[in-house]
């Protein structure tokens, strides 16, 4: 059965500011209200977008997916069709606040959109409207609400310029830099021993790559099994003695990576990195150590306190590639949170629908 690795889509309400689109002023033939904030609507017809975006960019019309249950009992369906709706009412917000606010997206913003549409007619309807309007008909839309809901995205990227950008009217200080690194960062260490996928290695100790230029790869044996774990074992004695925990990495880490991130990993409750090291890490105290097996092997990791501003470090650039974005969008939605609680929702009509019954789209 086929699974969806939550671990990379935790940060999905975050980056669905930049995928989903859904809102627009009331007065046009959007189909019917789903939920309502002053004169801002998202209809029926733009929820179902959003679900198909939804069942395109995660799982797809594989619907066992959908059924699988996630730890706390949820299926995928539920999880996901709940990311959809909060994602429309942070949305919802921000066209609100864009309309307060009386900014207007340039004409050339505008041409753009135009351009887009007519390059879509002529690339998938064959220069016909209509059939194009068959194609989208499945998603809940039409040409003109596509255009729409492209027009909106373009204008919640230009409220969060306005709010975050350079010039921004809640420029982002350092110290609101330095609040987000803290709360949401841990740096650790780790020494590692491999329990699976064992590298196969010549005679000099090099090792025996594929065709496809990747390292090849074996079962351990149960009595190497049994060695990496006395190995495992010897290095917890050590470190409980109050051996130096760094010195121990050192000479005995099977962690390639190690050498290359000298300050550590820089781990978020969202990376993409090991489930059960992530866990465990952010409940480790500073400076406390635990031993952890997954999957792929033996993990010993410490939490090291974070290193002042490491998220501008270029040493650790690799773990912060996300984090301006990660902080604009965070600090987006806190803002727009303040209208949620005016948001007119027809639950009933919610109700009947959800990822797991929409079409998959991958497209528009």
């Amino acid at each position: 059965m086929k699974r969806i690795k939550l671990i990379k889509t935790v940060s999905l309400i975050l980056g669905l500011f930049l995928m989903l689109t859904a809102l627009t002023s009331c007065g046009k033939n959007m189909g019917k209200p789903l939920m309502t904030l002053g004169s801002e609507e998202i209809t029926v017809n733009m929820y179902r977008l959003l679900l198909s975006r939804m069942k395109g960019n995660y799982g797809g019309g594989d619907d066992t997916v959908w059924d699988t249950e996630w730890e706390d009992g949820r299926t995928y369906n539920e999880i996901f069709t709940g990311f959809v709706k909060q994602n429309a009412m942070t949305y919802l917000c921000a066209m609100h606040e864009f309309g307060k606010l009386g900014l207007k997206l340039p004409d050339s913003t505008v041409k753009k959109i135009d351009s887009l549409m007519k390059s879509m007619t002529e690339d998938h309807g064959d220069g016909s409207k209509d059939k194009l309007n068959s194609i989208l008909a499945q998603f809940g839309v039409n040409y003109d609400i596509l255009r729409e809901m492209y027009l909106t995205e373009e204008k919640l990227s230009m409220l969060e310029e306005h709010l975050y950008g350079e010039n921004g009217t809640e420029a982002i200080s350092e110290t609101i830099r330095d609040e987000y690194y803290k709360n949401n960062y841990v740096r650790i260490k780790q020494i590692f021993f491999y329990t699976a996928n064992k590298p196969v290695t010549n005679e000099d100790g090099s090792y025996v790559y594929d065709e496809e230029g990747h390292v090849t790869t074996r079962d351990y044996t149960e009595e190497e099994l049994a060695e990496q774990k006395e190995k495992a074992d010897r290095v917890m004695t050590s470190l409980t003695a109050g051996q130096d925990f760094e010195l121990i990495m050192a000479s005995q880490n099977e962690d390639s990576a190690a050498s290359v991130y000298p300050s550590g990993y820089y781990l978020t409750k969202t990376s993409e990195y090991v489930k059960e090291v992530i866990d465990v890490a952010f409940e480790l105290s500073e400076n406390e150590f635990v031993r952890v097996e997954s999957e792929y092997g033996i993990h010993i990791i410490k939490r090291f306190p974070l290193e002042e501003k490491g998220y501008a470090s270029g040493t650790n650039s690799d773990f912060f590639t996300n984090f301006e974005k990660m902080l604009r969008t965070d600090l987006f939605t806190a803002y727009l949170s303040k209208y949620e609680s005016e948001i007119k929702i027809d639950d009933e009509l919610l109700s009947k629908y959800d990822v797991k019954s929409a079409a998959t789209n991958t497209i528009y």
